[in-house]
């Protein structure tokens, strides 16, 4: 028997994800939240390729989409295949990059905690702009 979806198991801890981002956010873990926010981000993207057809009208394979180990791989495949524009590109480099200095550099003052929480905040924004993309998709 096939799976459903070759995604299904990282839905269902989406959930999970988001509930702890949710609680991370609200009672000041921004380390955490960003780092949940990054594992949302990568299951959205996957969700995103899975769904969409390159121009031939043919789907992403799933072997190239899991190929991507990393946020910008992901990233760089979705627009590749038109399924993200720059600006949203751009919006996931900012957010990674400051994941990064923050992971990083947090200790050493690369970031201050106010420029983390400013980056969590934004995420719901961006998050909402890759899952409105993949559920589009998947409802049309």
């Amino acid at each position: 028997m096939t799976d459903i979806h070759p995604y299904k198991d990282q839905i269902f801890k989406m959930w999970d994800f988001i509930k702890r981002f949710l609680e991370a956010r609200e009672n000041g873990f921004f380390l955490e939240a960003i780092n949940l926010a990054y594992i949302l981000m990568e299951i959205e993207l996957r969700l995103l390729l899975y769904n969409k057809v390159d121009k031939k009208g043919k789907p992403i394979p799933t072997r190239l989409i899991d190929e991507q180990k990393f946020l910008m791989e992901l990233a760089n495949l979705a627009k590749k295949r038109y399924c993200i524009d720059n600006v949203l590109w751009e919006k996931i480099k900012e957010f990674n990059d400051t994941r990064k200095k923050a992971v990083h550099g947090l200790a050493q003052g690369k970031i201050s905690y106010e420029e983390l929480e400013e980056q969590v905040q934004r995420y719901g924004k961006i998050a909402f702009e890759i899952q409105s993309r993949w559920l589009y998709n998947a409802w049309s």
